[in-house]
């Protein structure tokens, strides 16, 4: 994926951030507007049961809001943040819940019991897949692999690049110099396509992907390194110093790459946006629908 695909990517998933945001804030309006318009009490005990179902769809939203921030968060404090007020919205109508299987099981219809039973399966399911996505959202091992390419990565090339020119301002005759400058060349050219791989490694949406761009990093590092031993019986000892700070270097790279790799193959902050915005944002909509459901009931009953 290019820079221009990619900032595309990133607006699109932003357009779908800010509706799944206003769906929760207009949830949590509407649950709030219902609650306050209901007729009055028809008694303490369904009027309680209708308090807490009704704050369990607004911590339901709040979740869900601060879960999403969580996951679009670019830092490791902010997403932590966010996953924090995420699952202490959770907490909180973890507690209702409690409250509200107390009443059910004791003043509770039929129907009443039967949709808690539902919500309380739809709950356990999201409760699952949170519990999965925070941890995830929560890694930020994609942009920290970004983080190590356009950092350490490039200071490292540039240093590279550097010590290769340096050789061949050193070396006599002429034909010789063309001789180090082409081994030069090829060590430089592998070096930087493993650079431009490492992002095409980042963005790769699949395991199989990342696994094949992988095989062609191997073959430049290979080649790399057959160009710097090259390079060794090209040089005199005036540039010993030169070639020792190239292989180095090249070495030092070959390590952040492994360790862009590792980060890539977690592909935390893909698979958190895949999550929240396939099974979570499925689950939550299910978790709602069931509590609305239940407030339905709970209404009619008191009538």
């Amino acid at each position: 994926m290019d820079l221009g695909q990619s900032g595309a990517g990133r607006k699109n998933i932003g357009v779908i951030w800010a509706a799944s945001l206003v769906a929760a804030v207009v949830i949590t309006f509407f649950a709030s507007s219902w609650y306050q318009s209901l007729p009055g009490n028809a008694g303490s005990g369904a009027e309680s049961k209708r308090r807490l179902i009704t704050e369990m769809r607004t911590d339901l939203a709040r979740a869900a809001e601060k879960e999403k921030c969580a996951v679009i968060s670019l830092t490791d404090e902010e997403s932590g943040n966010y996953a924090d007020q995420s699952r202490a919205a959770s907490a909180s109508l973890e507690r209702d819940l409690a409250a509200l299987q107390g009443m059910i099981g004791r003043s509770g219809s039929g129907k009443e019991r039967d949709q808690l039973k539902k919500f309380e399966t739809s709950w356990k399911n999201l409760h699952q897949i949170d519990t999965e996505l925070l941890v995830l959202a929560a890694q930020n091992t994609d942009m920290k692999a970004i983080g190590l390419s356009e950092t350490i990565g490039s200071e490292l090339l540039q240093k590279f690049h550097d010590d290769l020119a340096r050789l061949s301002l050193r070396v006599n005759p002429p034909t010789r110099r063309l001789e180090l400058e082409k081994a030069a060349g090829q060590a430089e050219i592998a070096a930087l396509n493993l650079a431009a791989l490492q992002m095409r490694h980042i963005h790769a949406p699949s395991i199989a992907e990342k696994t094949a761009i992988e095989t062609t990093m191997k073959s430049y590092e290979q080649k790399g390194g057959a160009a710097l031993r090259a390079l060794e019986t090209l040089t005199g000892k005036k540039s010993n110093p030169f070639i020792k700070g190239a292989t180095t270097e090249f070495s030092e790279f070959l390590q952040v790459n492994e360790e862009i790799v590792r980060l890539s193959r977690i592909n935390s902050n893909q698979s958190s946006i895949e999550i929240s915005l396939g099974r979570k944002l499925l689950a939550d909509t299910e978790c709602d629908r069931a509590l609305k459901e239940l407030l339905t009931s709970v209404v009619a009953g008191a009538k």
